[in-house]
């Protein structure tokens, strides 16, 4: 698992605008900030920099949202998610997010930096994203 440290946005230049981080402040209770929204995500996530979950995840979404990052990083391995967006009233959205765990300088799994996508649902008859991610690991989404 990579640190934190080893990577610069210089490294991410060609994705950082699509890019997130968060970061674990505390492991018990579980509770994480927003790092870094790239510029790409501000329109549909918000600008929640420096903000923590509790304060700009919906509250209904919020125990998804913390266990889907301590999966990250317990497993400290990488993560694809596949859903729709159910923030600031985007839900005619799909996401198709890759989220990496990143260690910090103690090589503690703290960091999760994802790439995120999304994309117009093109049809409401379509599968639906939450079917297809019934075989995760808990049954988290």
């Amino acid at each position: 698992m990579p640190l934190r440290s080893d990577i610069t946005p210089r490294d991410l230049k060609d994705i950082l605008r699509n890019v997130l981080m968060f970061e674990r402040v505390s492991q018990y209770p579980a509770r994480y900030r927003w790092r870094l929204v790239g510029t790409g995500l501000i329109s549909i996530l918000g600008e929640n920099t420096g903000k923590y979950f509790e304060d700009s995840v919906p509250p209904e979404h919020l125990p998804r949202w913390t266990e889907c990052c301590n999966l990250i990083l317990e497993s400290e391995q990488p993560l694809r998610f596949l859903g729709r967006v159910h923030v600031n009233g985007r839900e005619y959205l799909d996401a198709e997010n890759l989220y990496v765990p990143l260690a910090n300088d103690n090589g503690e799994p703290t960091f999760i930096l994802g790439q995120c996508r999304y994309t117009p649902r093109q049809s409401e008859t379509e599968e639906i994203w939450e079917n297809q991610m019934a075989s995760l690991p808990g049954g988290l989404l």
